[in-house]
């Protein structure tokens, strides 16, 4: 069953995303980086930052978290099962740092065709506690041999 194509543009529910310095160091681990930015506030500092860093794709998380209301949309017609990841993009604005409070509304950016699968673009601006956009992410999720036709 194809995507439903009048659903592009479609916003859905706010996320928002505390970050938190426990989380950074956990997330540092987990992908195996020992740059101090990323594990000590005041080595961030020295650097230059405001606070500890978060690895950049640290946002993946908040990206899951948000992509998650889109691909349970019963009206966009998504069978999960044949979905493979495609794509992942982020566009930064600034670096992520613990104390960062953002949040996110994902939206279907896309939904377009190539032979027989179809793109499905999910995208969300990560804003901090004043508003300002931090990082665009888009996750292209590809529905294989859906497409119709």
């Amino acid at each position: 069953m194809p995507l439903n194509q009048a659903l592009k543009g479609r916003e859905y529910q706010e996320v928002s995303f505390p970050v938190e310095r426990d989380h950074v160091v956990q997330f540092a681990d987990a992908i195996g980086t020992d740059d101090p930015v990323f594990r000590d506030p005041e080595a961030a500092r020295a650097a230059g930052y405001p606070d500890q860093v978060a690895p950049p794709t640290f946002v993946t998380k908040m990206q899951i978290l948000t992509s998650g209301q889109v691909v349970l949309d019963q009206e966009l017609g998504l069978n999960y099962a044949m979905v493979v990841h495609a794509e992942q993009e982020y566009e930064w604005r600034r670096p992520v740092v613990v104390g960062d409070v953002l949040v996110a509304t994902p939206r279907i950016a896309d939904i377009y065709v190539k032979g027989p699968h179809e793109y499905l673009v999910i995208e969300a601006e990560m804003k901090d506690a004043s508003g300002r956009v931090v990082v665009i992410a888009r996750s292209t999720l590809l529905s294989r041999g859906t497409a119709g036709g």
